[in-house]
């Protein structure tokens, strides 16, 4: 390489002394016009290499002034025109904002900013005082929303809408200094400008190399630069139309091998900005941009989920609206967007006879009614005041669509897409632009409204445990990792009807789900499922409860989340998660019966034995998330006391019980059993070795089940372990835990949500105190209780009890 850069020179030498020697003959022979042009060319190639050897010392600038003067000589220097550009192209990703304020780019002809234009200037041409002018007769809610749009280019949260306000109206403070104090000092709105002058920079090179490529278009180099730029300003498809035309020139100048290759290194070229591709992808997903097949071309067939999520979550700022608690910004937001407040109010009904006026709107439905075989038992809670979706899940089992009105214009609409994120499904509508309807968590409610466009999140109702915009990050990953197959998926043709059925938690598994499927059995509507999508978490097998259900008709994966969205879309399958909020007796049997048939001889023999013991007594442990602080002294003295007055005493100890399917890596259930391992043994150690004991821990779920049906009552924390002695068993008992529970308990346990229930003794709220301080969030928190108040309960509850033996 260095040989061949000496011969280059000394080549260039050789031409420049035969051209000097030529000139001077020609001035000498008195042919002065010719001497002069061979001097001015001569002079345009000494620019053209001393530009070279400035740029190859990075010295941009004296590049730049070079280039040019040499292309004041010679204005059709192709050659010229591509170094100039190469060079402005170097010193603008150094440092745009230098160059923007070093050749004057301020002063380029510009758009100016206009009130609410939806056609923005670049960031770098915002003059503030014009937009303060313009923007003066505004409320400061307003004005907000229109500072956010026009200098950060997003809608803006409710949050930081109020923080914006709130600093407004400050004494002291005014717009001016809040422009003057965000410009400083928001490290979003730096990033943009900085973009910003980019953007503008470039032009200059983009110029160059255009002017390059109309002098000589066969050259393949300077369509690269063309290229390049037009990809960092975000014009990928005028990239890919100016690079496929290079492929055509070369093909028809008989350069076939470098037209292919030129085809084949645009994938290289353009995709090098995976965020760009992210937002193409989704975009063209959700109609925000027409499909242009060209670009799909080169769209990766593989994105990391990882980063494609890292994007989505640092990137995205969403706007979230609580539609129950609206405030007049929130009004003035969505009557702006178009959104009719009466809309959204029904898409959030959920009433049978509402969904057979949306079924019947259709021509190939009318005078259908939705199956009544069996009545809903009515929900009466005092906690649980959202509505629920047993209806659209009804809609969807008869009919295999799910129905909706656009919040735009009112029209009914009905779909047949669904994607699945756990423990929800969000269904596509196409109304006056694509809109999204989430349902679902342990309950099945209709939870959000999600339009795309605008990056907005409409709660329909209070849920303080969902992470919105999680969930729809995480929503995005999945779709545009799986962009190929969803593009397929969202035809409109028919689809085979799923029910998705598998969620972690044990209690919320038995109560919704299992309700639900006993539901659709009784209501003689099971048959209408054509798969049963089951994930790893299925704790007792669906099919050995309702026999009723084919085997065939289960996919049972080993899996959860990604797998079964990917399923869904891959086997054009139309999703719904059965749920429902009542156990029947009868399904309890079913479920006990189940159990039964799985358990050992052996097992059985052991259960026989134990119960000629009085009282048997179950203990729940619980040691990873609001636990008892006390627990391993309080439990032991619980028994120990109890001893003195029952003799023949036994316990069995609850804790993590294996799944029917689940492993051990799906659910990170070797940790919980060891922490409930590390306290059941210090409480043995305090235990009188005449006490009989029992354990559940580590064992399958189905013994457990067995064991709850042979216990006289029950000490538990409040929560997941009151499944087997409550739902399934209904035995009496005591139950303990955090403040926040006990309302939602005192329902979900109560013959609100179970026949003949026999509801838990809860100890009084003054005998429980919390670790506040060192956790605020009562769903983790843990809480301590003085063990002689659980111990007394358990005692009137004894008194009580039939003697068994």
């Amino acid at each position: 390489m260095v040989m061949h850069q000496k011969a280059k020179v000394n080549m260039n030498s050789e031409i420049i002394v035969t051209e000097v020697k030529k000139a001077n003959q020609l001035k000498q022979e008195g042919k002065l016009e010719d001497a002069i042009t061979v001097y001015r060319g001569l002079t345009e190639k000494l620019y053209r290499e001393l530009g070279k050897l400035l740029s190859q010392q990075k010295n941009w600038d004296e590049a730049i002034a070079t280039y040019r003067r040499a292309l004041e000589l010679n204005p059709e220097d192709y050659e010229c025109h591509y170094q100039l550009g190469e060079a402005i192209y170097q010193r603008v990703m150094e440092n745009p904002e230098t160059f923007f304020s070093k050749y004057n780019l301020a002063e380029v002809t510009h758009k100016d900013y206009q009130i609410f234009d939806p056609e923005l200037p670049e960031i770098c041409f915002l003059n503030d005082q014009a937009f303060l002018q313009a923007t003066a007769h505004l409320d400061d809610a307003t004005y907000t929303i229109e500072w956010y749009k026009v200098y950060l280019r997003r809608s803006l949260s409710e949050a930081e809408k109020q923080a914006c306000i709130n600093w407004l109206q400050t004494p002291g403070h005014s717009r001016e200094l809040g422009i003057q104090v965000w410009r400083e000092g928001l490290a979003e709105f730096q990033t943009l400008l900085k973009c910003s002058y980019m953007t503008v920079g470039l032009e200059e090179a983009i110029n160059c190399y255009r002017s390059a490529i109309e002098l000589y278009p066969y050259h393949h180099p300077f369509y690269k630069g063309l290229v390049e730029s037009l990809t960092k300003q975000g014009k990928r498809e005028e990239a890919i139309s100016i690079y496929h035309q290079l492929g055509l020139y070369l093909a028809e100048a008989d350069r076939m091998d470098e037209a292919i290759a030129c085809f084949q290194n645009i994938p290289n070229i353009l995709l090098s900005n995976d965020q760009k591709t992210y937002d193409l992808i989704w975009d063209e997903l959700n109609e925000l941009r027409p499909i242009n097949t060209v670009v799909n071309l080169y769209y990766p067939s593989e994105i990391s989920l990882n980063a494609a999520y890292e994007y989505f979550a640092n990137s995205i700022q969403y706007t979230v609206v609580n539609l129950w608690s609206l405030n007049d910004s929130d009004r003035l937001l969505l009557e702006n967007l178009g959104l009719s407040i009466e809309n959204l109010g029904l898409i959030k009904q959920d009433n049978i006879t509402l969904e057979e006026i949306y079924i019947n709107s259709f021509d190939d439905r009318q005078g259908f009614q939705l199956s009544r075989k069996v009545k809903r038992h009515p929900k009466m809670s005092r906690y649980y005041q959202w509505d629920k979706a047993i209806n659209l899940q009804q809609s969807i089992v008869e009919t295999g669509f799910v129905y909706s009105v656009c919040p735009f214009t009112g029209k009914i609409l009905r779909s047949n897409q669904s994607f699945y994120v756990e423990p929800f499904i969000l269904y596509r509508f196409v109304g006056k632009e694509v809109f999204y309807l989430m349902y679902g968590d342990w309950m099945g409610s209709k939870q959000c409204i999600y339009l795309p466009s605008q990056e907005l999140i409409i709660a329909l109702d209070q849920f303080p445990t969902t992470n919105f915009i999680g969930l729809i990050n995480m929503f995005k990953t999945y779709s545009i990792s799986n962009w190929q197959k969803i593009k397929s998926y969202i035809s409109p043709k028919k689809k085979k009807i799923c029910a998705v059925v598998g969620i972690f938690n044990v209690g919320h598994y038995v109560w919704n789900e299992l309700s639900g499927i006993y539901y659709l059995e009784k209501n003689e509507t099971i048959n209408n499922i054509d798969n049963f999508l089951v994930s790893c978490y299925e704790h007792i097998m669906i099919d050995d409860i309702f026999p009723s259900i084919p085997s065939g008709k289960i996919i049972r994966l080993n899996s959860g989340n990604e797998v079964i969205f990917q399923n869904i879309i891959e086997n054009n399958l139309f999703a719904v998660r059965l749920i429902d909020t009542f156990i029947e007796e009868e399904l309890a049997k079913q479920i006990y019966q189940t159990s039964l048939r799985k358990c050992t001889q052996k097992f059985l023999e052991q259960v026989e034995i134990a119960k000629n013991h009085f009282p048997l007594l179950w203990i729940t442990l619980r040691n990873y998330k609001r636990t008892w602080s006390s627990q391993i002294e309080g439990t032991a003295n619980i028994i120990k006391s109890l001893h003195t007055h029952f003799p023949n005493l036994a316990v069995v100890f609850d804790g993590w019980s294996v799944p029917e399917r689940d492993k051990e890596d799906a659910s990170n259930q070797t940790h919980i059993k060891a922490l409930e391992k590390d306290c059941l043994q210090p409480i043995l150690n305090l235990l009188p070795p005449e006490i009989t004991t029992y354990s559940t821990i580590g064992h399958p779920i189905y013994e457990t089940i067995v064991w709850a049906e042979a216990i006289d009552l029950y000490s538990v924390p409040l929560g997941t372990g009151m499944t087997f002695v409550t739902w399934i068993a209904s035995k009496p008992g005591v139950g303990h835990g955090t403040k926040d529970y006990y309302g939602p308990v005192e329902d979900s346990f109560s013959p609100l949500y179970r026949e003949n229930a026999v509801p838990p003794v809860l100890i009084s709220k003054e005998y429980i105190t919390e670790d506040n301080k060192n956790n605020p969030d009562p769903m983790t928190r843990n809480y301590d209780c003085d063990w002689q108040v659980i111990y007394n309960e358990l005692m009137q509850i004894l008194q009580n009890l039939p003697k068994r033996v």
